[in-house]
């Protein structure tokens, strides 16, 4: 059964605030206009992180000791909706959650693979029965750009076997680029901008493929290289082999950014819950510089790169995603 949602989506719901909250913190950082010049407006923006429903990141630890303190027995995920760094999982997480059956964890992003720990980001069981009185179902989800984390895939089906898998993939050149873009963001005006490395993603990249599989550049995020990061295949073995084919749902950036309505519905019959037509809004997690194209003979050199690592992954898929062909031949 196909239901259409109701409203709007365009502007922002409680599951994308806390998105446009980051971008607007970490542009004034980026800027230089953080709390001692701006202290009003910091501390306005620190008000309304505290008091948010849903969050991007990091959790104020106060909201984190209330909830484990308070509320009852709290559930764990039913699935999980994992992919790669700078993959487009803020946009489908932000779909998914919008599902009238599916319940929200209090942050899109815990961190970490260890169930154990999560209690307190998890709804109660009194609030998913309460959902499931209202829709017929109820499903908890967890949702983490954790692809490659290996504590997740195990810890979670230890404690979770029959859960769901949905993976999310993006051709591995696009991402490294969003990846380096986004990298340039978080480090700010004096950050990877001002080595030598970093002026360009060309010259980023010329350190990187000379220097893999050692350790990669420097990076904001030193668990998740730029060049490794878009090795899928060993992770994605792991995810089938650890739940099984039948249990794990592979989606790509280009395919739920062509037609999101249509990917976001497969994803539901694939959860076994009702399909909800969503609305479309704007994209989520953009970088808001501005950067040139990427270069026609950066992205031939990772191309290649990643060529035989996507070979792999096409093989056991089964299924050519298309990202070893130049982009005009895809």
């Amino acid at each position: 059964m196909v239901q259409q949602t109701e409203g709007s989506c365009i502007g922002d719901d409680r599951y994308t605030q806390g998105v446009h909250l980051f971008e607007q913190w970490q542009s004034q950082r980026y800027h230089g206009e953080g709390y001692l010049r701006h202290p009003v407006r910091s501390l306005g923006l620190g008000w309304r992180y505290l008091t948010l429903d849903h969050y991007f990141g990091a959790v104020p630890p106060i909201r984190l000791w209330l909830r484990s303190r308070s509320g009852g027995q709290r559930t764990l995920p039913d699935f999980t909706c994992v992919g790669a760094l700078k993959s487009g999982t803020t946009d489908l997480a932000a779909y998914l959650m919008r599902h009238p059956s599916i319940l929200a964890p209090l942050t899109k992003e815990i961190g970490h693979g260890f169930p154990a720990l999560w209690g307190p980001y998890f709804p109660t069981e009194r609030e998913r029965a309460k959902v499931a009185a209202r829709t017929g179902h109820a499903l908890v989800g967890h949702f983490d750009p954790l692809l490659h984390d290996i504590p997740l895939i195990d810890n979670f089906h230890s404690v979770r076997p029959e859960a769901k898998v949905v993976l999310m993939l993006r051709d591995p050149v696009e991402r490294a680029y969003s990846h380096y873009k986004w990298d340039l963001f978080l480090s700010g005006r004096n950050g990877l901008r001002t080595l030598p490395y970093g002026r360009t993603f060309a010259e980023y990249v010329t350190l990187a493929l000379g220097s893999f599989p050692a350790p990669s550049p420097p990076t904001t995020l030193p668990s998740m290289p730029m060049l490794g990061t878009g090795v899928y295949v060993p992770s994605v073995r792991r995810w089938l082999d650890t739940y099984g084919r039948d249990r794990v749902f592979i989606v790509t950036a280009e395919e739920f950014f062509a037609d999101i309505p249509k990917t976001v519905c497969r994803i539901h019959e694939f959860l076994g819950l009702p399909q909800v037509v969503p609305q479309i809004r704007t994209v989520l997690n953009r970088n808001p510089l501005d950067f040139p194209p990427l270069d026609a003979e950066t992205a031939a050199r990772l191309r290649e790169f990643y060529r035989p690592w996507n070979e792999r992954l096409f093989d056991l898929l089964e299924r050519d995603l298309g990202w070893n062909d130049p982009p005009e031949q895809i």
